[in-house]
């Protein structure tokens, strides 16, 4: 029997809860490639690190203007599917991990010509005056489809050898 309270057992529930939701609303606003709204999911000084694509990026703004930057311009539909997530709340900080897979398709009228591949997140939420935030972002993709015709994902000391 665990000597938490219900009143501390129930915040738990509605922090796990309203984590979720970041995360669910985080890839539905990229999917939609609603950009900005997509990017107030996290604090001002958020750090994200997307190792062998965009690279370590820092603040707001950056993340916002290279994830947009390399994104648009290729894909006409994008699906991020999660699944696993799993967070760990202490007060007004909490950590997380999901796994991704990811869809992109460049030419709607040909469904069948996508991009795909499958990673792992790792993040840190921070509790601000408008809820839960990502404050630390890490994703690391560990499988793929095939080539990325596009080269999104490629990194960028990779981008003059291709």
């Amino acid at each position: 029997m665990s000597n938490e309270t219900l009143e501390s057992r129930l915040q738990r529930f509605e922090d796990e809860r309203a984590l979720e939701k970041l995360i669910n609303t985080y890839h539905k606003r990229a999917d939609a490639f609603d950009w900005g709204r997509w990017a107030e999911t996290f604090t001002e000084d958020a750090v994200f690190e997307f190792a062998g694509g965009f690279g370590v990026m820092r603040g707001r703004q950056d993340i916002h203007d290279k994830c947009k930057g390399s994104m648009d311009h290729v894909y006409n539909v994008m699906q991020h599917i999660m699944v696993n997530l799993d967070f760990e709340v202490a007060g007004s900080r909490a950590t997380g991990t999901g796994n991704l897979i990811f869809v992109g398709i460049s030419d709607p009228q040909k469904p069948t010509e996508f991009y795909m591949s499958g990673g792992r997140y790792r993040w840190v939420f921070a509790r601000t005056k408008d809820g839960w935030k990502i404050a630390e972002a890490f994703l690391e993709f560990i499988w793929t489809n095939g080539a990325d015709a596009e080269a999104v994902f490629v990194p960028d000391d990779k981008k003059d050898a291709a």
